[in-house]
């Protein structure tokens, strides 16, 4: 029997339709009193980053009396739907929050966001104060759409304490992995926690699945829309490995979101947790040590398990802004190395600034997943921003019915395939 879990209940947020252009701004983004207004749209109303970008905000002001920046926020899936349109309008946000790969691509593709290239060219040690690799995810077609203001990878967190009262080591392929498993269930706990009710989670834990199995030259070609076919074995079997995995989980993981598995993962019901190397900042309350380790090599598969999966998130700028210098400041200072320090700090994530890491006072563990970013052979794009939005969309809903045994792998691949080749017509 699994011992009685205690649930932390988080209220939904509900966000309102977002009004843009801000009512403080004039139609020209003057302001009354000859102040220059430029528009700041980012995804966190929550803390610890709401906080976060209103203090650097209100320095920039501070140091910036000519320039006014109005804030506006909604959070994540809000923000991806609301964003795409306001883009596209003649009174887009001068800077805006973006995600990076296809995201950046589409609003590249919608002619909304300016190059940046000539910018940087003209601003070398700018360009090069930051990690090659994190540059490179919002590099479209040769040109530098966007700039990462955080580095991002997906790893398994674990309870140390567990692990060595039971004399495991972290698992370094499938073998080791089901054997590590094998031995937290024997003792009647539940090895792995995880909330299955937000589909993003899915795309997660699917993509790095699919990068371990699947060959690699079809797995880069098949996130081409125009060629995706989606019709080798190893995606059945990465969908496969996760219903193996789905029998390691908590009972519950079908009815709970992320946030309250992640909470019943700090208060100890289970010793492994697949997060966000951004979720450290939320671990406070845990009463053990945690470690890292990758996503284990999975067995006969064909892809390269050095890879990390994840990607950075940051900054667009929109094409039509009708202040260019003024939004390239805001963005040069919010990417200074002194805040990348300080976004560190703050929030507990991780910088792609060159030093920034070494400067900062955070934990060990923060310091050393960093290296892991930088140290890996390759980042695996998400799986919901590597492929089109309609095959996304299909991908996580039937994988989310497999996990409640009401479709098969097979099954999956099938709904997957008829959505490939959609999107290969329409493309």
């Amino acid at each position: 029997m699994k011992r009685a879990r205690t649930r932390i209940i988080t209220a939904a947020i509900a966000v309102a339709a977002l009004a843009l252009p801000l009512a403080a701004c004039s139609a020209d983004g003057g302001a009354s009193d000859g102040q220059v207004e430029i528009s700041f749209f980012h995804r966190w109303p929550n803390e610890p980053k709401k906080t976060y970008y209103d203090e650097i905000v209100k320095q920039f002001e501070q140091q910036n009396p000519g320039i006014k920046v109005n804030v506006e926020r909604v959070l994540n899936d809000s923000y991806k739907d609301k964003v795409k349109v306001v883009a596209g309008s003649a009174n887009a946000p001068d800077l805006m929050f973006s995600w990076s790969g296809t995201f950046t691509k589409e609003l590249v593709e919608g002619g909304n966001v300016m190059d940046l290239g000539p910018w940087l060219k003209e601003n070398s040690d700018f360009a090069d104060s930051f990690h090659p690799s994190q540059l490179e995810p919002f590099n479209i077609d040769g040109a530098q759409y966007g700039l990462p203001v955080g580095m991002q990878s997906k790893v398994f967190f674990y309870n140390k304490d567990v692990f060595d009262d039971l004399g495991l080591d972290a698992p370094t392929n499938w073998a080791e992995f089901t054997s590590v498993l094998d031995s937290i269930k024997s003792k009647d706990m539940t090895p792995i926690e995880y909330g299955a009710q937000d589909q993003w989670t899915i795309a997660h834990w699917v993509g790095t699945l699919n990068q371990r199995t699947v060959n690699p030259d079809v797995f880069e070609s098949d996130q081409d829309p125009s060629k995706g076919e989606f019709t080798d074995p190893g995606y059945v079997t990465a969908l496969k490995r996760f219903q193996e995995l789905s029998e390691y989980m908590n009972d519950d993981m079908a009815a709970i979101n992320h946030e309250v598995a992640r909470n019943s993962w700090v208060a100890g019901d289970a010793p492994i947790f697949y997060a966000q190397s951004a979720e450290v900042g939320y671990f406070g309350d845990a009463q053990f040590d945690y470690g890292t380790f990758n996503f284990p090599a999975v067995k006969g598969g064909e892809g390269d398990p050095k890879q990390l999966t994840g990607a950075p998130e940051g900054f667009v700028i929109a094409k039509n802004t009708k202040h260019p210098d003024e939004t390239k400041r805001l963005l040069e200072f919010i990417l200074s190395k002194e805040n990348g320090v300080k976004y560190m700090e703050d929030t507990g994530e991780l910088s792609p600034i060159k030093g920034a890491v070494d400067e900062a006072d955070v934990p060990q563990i923060v310091k050393d997943m960093s290296d892991d970013i930088i140290d890996a052979s390759q980042m695996t794009p998400w799986l919901d921003n590597a492929y089109d939005p309609q095959i996304v969309q299909v991908y996580l809903s039937e994988t989310q019915l497999m996990l409640g045994g009401q479709q098969t792998p097979e099954g999956v691949m099938k709904k997957v395939q008829e959505a490939a080749e959609r999107t290969r017509n329409a493309s």
